[in-house]
């Protein structure tokens, strides 16, 4: 061992491996907690729990809920005052009528269609329109009436004598006779002849015959007629036309029931208005109107009208809902509460914020915040690492010969001194998550460096093994670190190097053999 190592050991300088190991994990560990934590809503809800505990909002908050009381709070004053109206006179006697039988067939006759006829009738018979009624229809007589004129009226002129020859003449056989024989043949000869100018023996022997015959003497005697004059004089006239309007008029139903009803003494009686004043009477004695009518006017239906609408009566009804409500009674039973910041979500947050300050993983984040435990974690990352777990050597990672061995020869080779041949990986057993690498006594061929001739054959007695990471893995500066058992035996030389592109330089980060040494060239 070199001295320097003697030294580093026994000052303690050099760790036990398993203590390493385990301090740089559980650092690991630790450092990935610590992201987690950073990045974790919970440590903002912390944060943010934190800085409101330490607000003067909090505090400001916290001195509000302590201080209130039932006593004098809003809630206090609402009880007082719907305590004060509930004591009130008018008030309960208000609600000893309000839901009262009473007051509901009060209320029962008012909607009636009884009350409604009763009040009726009452302004009939005691505004005037009754007895105005009754005058009128007792002042309705036959006598004078429009009626009576119009029946003398026809009477007379059914007796005058021009409508007397006219309704003996129209649609009788002898006046249709006159009209058919006005129209016939000997007629007309007749009067051709007779306003004929020029007159021959034979014409005037005619005009003398037809003079002489019954029908035309019958035909002009009629004509003449004083009857049909008269007739011919109605047709047309307005003593015919208002004949027969009031023919039609008398004849009528209406005309004849109205004449009936003015000639009835006891017209009144079957009237309307009498009928009215009768029920008005029957109305009035009723047992329902005259409780309504008493109810009406007494002193507690009087308050109960007052109170109804009033100011007071909506205020108590307000308190009361609010004063029954379950959110007034919890706020009542919350400032009654000598514990009330206890219950208070305030104070339950804040337990949460202190309850999360003893979490173990936050803990430790604020142990290791701001400190420079993981730097080396922060400023460092892995970008090579084997840990030879999967049970067979990584062929992407490894080749078994030198970086140059594996260039110029495609195999291994020694150097001229070595006892060894390197056995391109069959030397290397890879067990339980170690990779060893056997130095065997045994016969093996190979080849040997040498400066002035180049690559030799040579025989060995001896065979071993290397690991080169040349053909995956190169790095300019870094750290490197490895864990190696060595069992020194002072015949076999063991190194651990960093070789570059070029052949030299070489840095043994360890050798152990015989000499044990670290960080040479």
């Amino acid at each position: 061992m070199s001295f320097k190592l003697f030294i580093l050991q026994t000052f303690g300088k050099i760790k036990p491996t398993e203590k390493i190991e385990a301090r740089r994990a559980a650092l690991w560990d630790d450092y990935q907690e610590f992201l987690k934590v950073e990045e974790s809503d919970e440590l903002k809800d912390y944060l943010e729990l934190e800085k409101w505990v330490n607000s003067e909002d909090f505090k400001k908050r916290k001195k509000e809920i302590e201080s209130l009381r039932f006593k004098g709070s809003r809630e206090f004053n609402q009880l007082n005052e719907f305590t004060r109206l509930a004591k009130s006179k008018e008030i309960k006697k208000y609600l000893q009528l309000k839901d009262s039988e009473e007051l509901k067939r009060f209320e029962g006759i008012k909607k009636s269609e009884k009350l409604k006829t009763f009040y009726e009738l009452r302004d009939f018979v005691e505004e005037g329109e009754y007895q105005k009624e009754k005058k009128q229809i007792k002042g309705q007589v036959y006598k004078g009436s429009v009626e009576e004129r119009q029946l003398l009226e026809f009477v007379k002129l059914k007796k005058s004598k021009l409508l007397k020859a006219y309704f003996e003449l129209h649609g009788s056989k002898e006046l249709a006779e006159h009209n058919e024989f006005s129209e016939s043949t000997e007629l007309r000869d007749y009067l051709r002849l007779r306003n004929s100018p020029e007159r021959d023996k034979e014409k005037k022997k005619k005009l003398r015959e037809l003079k002489r015959g019954f029908r035309i003497k019958k035909y002009f005697r009629f004509e003449r007629s004083q009857k049909l004059k008269l007739y011919r004089e109605a047709l047309g006239s307005h003593n015919l036309e208002r004949y027969y309007e009031l023919e039609t008029i008398i004849n009528s139903d209406d005309f004849i029931q109205r004449k009936a009803y003015l000639q009835d003494k006891t017209k009144f009686e079957k009237s309307n208005a009498y009928a009215k004043f009768n029920q008005y009477k029957q109305l009035k004695n009723d047992r329902g109107i005259k409780f309504f009518l008493a109810f009406e006017k007494s002193k507690s239906y009087k308050n109960y009208l007052d109170v109804k609408d009033s100011f007071d009566l909506k205020r108590y009804f307000e308190l009361k809902k609010i004063t029954e409500s379950e959110e007034f009674l919890k706020r009542k039973a919350y400032l009654e509460d000598k514990k009330k910041w206890e219950k208070s979500e305030e104070y339950s947050k804040q337990q949460h914020f202190l309850s999360m300050k003893k979490f173990p993983h936050l803990v430790k984040y604020f142990k290791y915040l701001g400190k420079n435990d993981f730097d080396f974690f922060k400023n460092w990352e892995v970008v090579f690492e084997e840990l030879f777990d999967t049970g067979k050597l990584d062929e992407d990672k490894w080749i078994t010969n030198s970086f140059w061995g594996n260039k110029l020869v495609k195999g291994s080779f020694s150097q001229i001194g070595d006892l060894q041949c390197f056995n391109s990986g069959k030397n290397i057993v890879l067990d339980n998550k170690k990779l060893k690498i056997q130095v065997k006594k045994e016969h093996a061929k190979g080849k040997v460096w040498n400066p002035a001739s180049g690559f030799m054959p040579a025989d060995f007695e001896y065979t071993s093994d290397m690991l080169c990471s040349g053909e995956s893995f190169w790095l300019e500066e870094g750290i490197v670190e490895a864990k190696i058992l060595f069992n020194p035996v002072k015949q076999v030389v063991s190194f651990f190097y960093l070789l570059g592109e070029k052949a030299s330089p070489q840095v043994n980060l360890l050798e152990m053999g015989a000499k044990n040494r670290v960080g040479t060239f």
